[in-house]
């Protein structure tokens, strides 16, 4: 998928966002570092230095970073979680409130402290911007950057990448390595074990999902783009109790990617007991669609349809979009599964 869509799709986008957002932030991204507080952390210096390995190189942190820098999707969810205020974030283009932040954001957002940077929904860095904040920590670990994006970015300040590919980071491995990054790994990982265990609880409680196979789509009049296990919009439905549809194993085997597109005459290949997604077309169009209507889910309205911009972007799961997602899209599961025709499986 194009950075474009995957802005919209995801992010957050992303971000992305997801493979992951039209609100701007209320700043341009052009002050300077002398203007802008410092971000803090909290707690001691102890831990480092800390090196981390992904996919883009090694990063060596040499003391507990002040000024963090988030870009793509995610990260600036956790240094707040684990009590820190990011210098830079990405402005929101996508289902943000009208001051460019998303709800989740409530009570962590400081406009006296962070400073939105431009989206690269055209796969651009920043690299200006970031630079006039000074950073002493570049967090990228749910992103897109290139290798020489990545280049580029440590020559500004020690830059944390994604753990194996862009745009395929889950929510755990989002919060422990910008904990690790942070000097903070006991607090990350306890903050991902609670998140595990409300997930475990939902899943209990919404026994109509267990074994259910869905697909993950987004819909246009012309065509069909499904996302894949890795992406965390899928990855969120399996720990509900969802399981891929055999056609979307299929694609997935098929290739390394968090989504493809299939020409719409193929729909019947991702035929599943739920359809969970979203689009340029709505519920009703979406059934009433001659070619999309063959698809049994939907001819039984077992559709879980998401015409919320906010509830698009918090799908794309990160530490803190996660529940605020989860409170509005367990219900649309459970009564699409109500629907459901007999598994495919």
């Amino acid at each position: 998928m194009p950075t474009t869509r995957r802005t919209v799709l995801s992010t957050v986008p992303l971000l992305a966002g997801l493979p992951l957002l039209g609100a701007c932030g209320s700043d341009d991204g052009s002050g300077d570092a002398a203007s802008t507080p410092a971000a803090t952390t909290g707690g001691g210096a102890a831990g480092f230095p800390v090196t981390i390995e992904h996919a883009l190189g090694t990063t060596t942190i040499e003391a507990e970073p002040q000024r963090v820098v988030c870009l793509g999707w995610g990260s600036q969810d956790v240094v707040w979680a684990l009590g820190g205020q990011p210098v830079g974030v990405p402005e929101i283009t996508y289902g943000g409130n009208p001051d460019g932040t998303l709800p989740w954001w409530e009570g962590h957002f400081d406009a006296g402290t962070t400073t939105f940077l431009p989206n690269p929904t055209s796969g651009e860095v920043p690299f200006e911007q970031i630079t006039a904040l000074a950073p002493d920590l570049i967090l990228a670990v749910y992103s897109g950057i290139t290798a020489d994006d990545y280049a580029t970015l440590e020559q500004i300040a020690p830059t944390v990448g994604y753990p194996d590919q862009p745009w395929l980071t889950s929510w755990q491995d989002q919060t422990t390595l910008v904990g690790k990054a942070l000097g903070k790994s006991a607090e990350a990982e306890k903050l991902v074990a609670d998140a595990e265990d409300d997930l475990a609880t939902r899943a209990a409680a919404t026994p109509s999902l267990k074994g259910r196979t869905f697909s993950y789509v987004y819909a246009t009049p012309e065509n069909l783009s499904v996302y894949l296990p890795g992406d965390s919009r899928v990855d969120t439905l399996h720990e509900l109790g969802l399981v891929d549809a055999p056609g979307i194993t299929a694609l997935a085997d098929a290739q390394d990617a968090f989504y493809t597109e299939l020409a719409k005459e193929r729909v019947r290949d991702v035929d599943s007991d739920l359809i969970v997604g979203y689009g340029t077309i709505t519920r009703d169009q979406l059934r009433a669609d001659p070619v999309y209507a063959t698809m049994p889910a939907v001819a039984s309205d077992a559709v879980a349809w998401i015409d919320d911009e906010q509830l698009v972007t918090a799908t794309s799961a990160t530490l803190l979009s996660l529940p605020w997602a989860l409170d509005r899209l367990v219900p649309l599961l459970d009564a699409a599964a109500q629907k459901a025709p007999a598994t495919t499986s």
